[in-house]
């Protein structure tokens, strides 16, 4: 298990609504979140396995927002 974390240009619950279409069916993720409190609009990602990650950018920037990986 590993979690991913994200800056996102998430920014209202329509974007979240939006996100959930293409990460609620994702069988390698176990839970997620969006922070709109946080300035950066942290996305975390709890997933199975960290391979999935370059899928998950793809995803989202398909859908028209930004999102940037955030290191330790």
């Amino acid at each position: 298990m590993e979690i991913l974390v994200f800056r996102t240009s998430i920014r209202t619950q329509k974007d979240i609504k939006a996100i959930a279409r293409i990460l609620n069916p994702h069988n390698q993720i176990l839970t997620w979140s969006v922070d709109l409190e946080d300035w950066e609009h942290i996305l975390r990602i709890e997933v199975v396995s960290g391979g999935i990650k370059n899928e998950i950018l793809s995803r989202i920037r398909s859908l028209h927002f930004q999102c940037q990986e955030l290191e330790d």
